[in-house]
């Protein structure tokens, strides 16, 4: 039955449409396949009361819909076939009220009608919607002559008895918003969950805290950037290339998800927004996108257990590659580069540029951190002074520390 039911909803399917636009072909084909049975009882319905010309008509719905549903599968145009697909479900119980007599002796039949606006906007038919509003309301208002005109007597058959005329208005009364309930829930929850699903794959490239802002607030999301104050950690595995030259690279590939999957929640876990993982490397910003005072505490903690997870990791590896990280704090440009196609998020100046040198001027497994970094962490913290680093484009080098231990922050 799944199996069918996955058959049936994958009518249509094209392998350039993207998921917007998958969902909705589903969505409509939902309602159409909801819609077809209903219909078919219908018709079965008004001919058991001795109406057959009646009935014919919710079968002949039936049977377009389901050529439309056919030709679909052919084509797979989806404007086409939403376009068919409302158009029978507005006309119809029109022709069939008419048919019957009009609004009593139709039982108001084409209630059903009214949902097809709401379901145009649903299935993102948004330009169509209020066309077919006005039709609504026009089919409404023009019926007490088109009855009267007697051009659909005897369509119908035998007029309805007044006992099926109730029941066929406490039917209606009861099957439009039911089915308009079922299928508004099925296009909620679709949506809903095309959504969450949105959201999981964008938490799976920013850190949960970042990935939470941009989807709140959309201005985020736009180009450019603050100045703001942050601590930047570099990282990147030192003697990766010897270890790669002698492995295959599916191997390269195991090494560097298992560091990341031991290193990245050391970032995440201290308030670290990884930004880049450019090959072996590694840069995360604290203090940004969302601020806190003890962004280069944090920065420290987080390295630390990045060397302390590698090193267990890879204790019965004699070659195996370690971390060589570099910090420092400073003032930086953080927001999003790039063009209105991709973009990314980071941090941009002179404190990610020292940063990186750092990084460059450590060994596997040491932490070296700069002046800004050593002096956040406080009097009593563990680093011990190495030798200035150069850095391109400065004419003093910068003083930079090995940190010993992060017990102190």
């Amino acid at each position: 039955m799944r199996r069918l039911v996955a058959r049936a909803l994958s009518i249509g399917a094209d392998p350039s449409d993207d998921e917007e636009q998958r969902l909705r072909k589903i969505l409509l084909l939902t309602a159409a396949w909801v819609i077809l049975p209903v219909a078919i009882v219908w018709g079965w319905i008004y001919i058991l009361a001795g109406a057959t010309g009646a009935g014919l008509i919710p079968w002949t719905y039936a049977a377009l819909s389901a050529l439309s549903i056919g030709v679909f599968g052919i084509v797979r145009t989806y404007s086409w076939f939403g376009l068919s697909q409302l158009a029978l479900y507005l006309v119809l119980p029109f022709v069939l009220m008419w048919a019957l007599g009009g609004f009593v002796e139709g039982s108001a039949v084409a209630l059903f009608a009214s949902a097809a606006p709401l379901f145009a906007i649903l299935l993102g038919h948004s330009l169509l919607a209020p066309i077919l509003l006005l039709v609504y309301v026009g089919l409404v208002t023009v019926t007490p002559a088109v009855v009267a005109s007697g051009a659909f007597d005897g369509l119908a058959g035998e007029r309805l008895p007044p006992g099926a005329v109730t029941l066929f208005f406490a039917m209606n009364l009861a099957a439009v918003p039911a089915i308009t309930w079922l299928l508004v829930q099925a296009f909620s929850g679709g949506r809903a969950g095309m959504l969450l699903a949105a959201r999981g794959i964008v938490r799976r490239y920013l850190a949960p805290a970042a990935a939470d802002q941009f989807l709140a607030d959309p201005r985020r999301q736009e180009l450019g950037g603050e100045i703001a104050d942050v601590t930047v950690l570099f990282a990147d595995l030192g003697g990766f290339s010897t270890y790669a030259e002698s492995r295959s690279p599916a191997e390269v590939v195991e090494l560097l998800n298992r560091y990341f999957a031991i290193t990245l929640p050391a970032i995440l876990d201290e308030g670290g927004t990884p930004v880049q993982l450019p090959g072996d490397a590694i840069m995360a910003v604290f203090g940004a996108p969302i601020p806190h005072p003890d962004h280069a505490i944090h920065a420290c903690r987080a390295a630390r257990r990045m060397v302390t997870a590698v090193e267990a990791a890879s204790a019965d590896t004699i070659d195996a590659p370690r971390f060589r990280i570099g910090i420092n704090t400073g003032p930086a440009l953080v927001g999003n580069i790039g063009s209105e196609e991709f973009r990314k998020f980071t941090a941009i100046g002179d404190t990610t540029n020292v940063a990186q040198r750092l990084q460059a001027s450590a060994e596997p497994g040491q932490v070296v951190v700069g002046p800004a970094t050593a002096a956040a962490l406080g009097a009593g913290a563990a680093v011990t002074p190495l030798p200035p680093v150069r850095v391109k484009g400065r004419e003093q080098p910068v003083h930079s520390y090995l940190l010993i231990d992060d017990s102190t922050t």
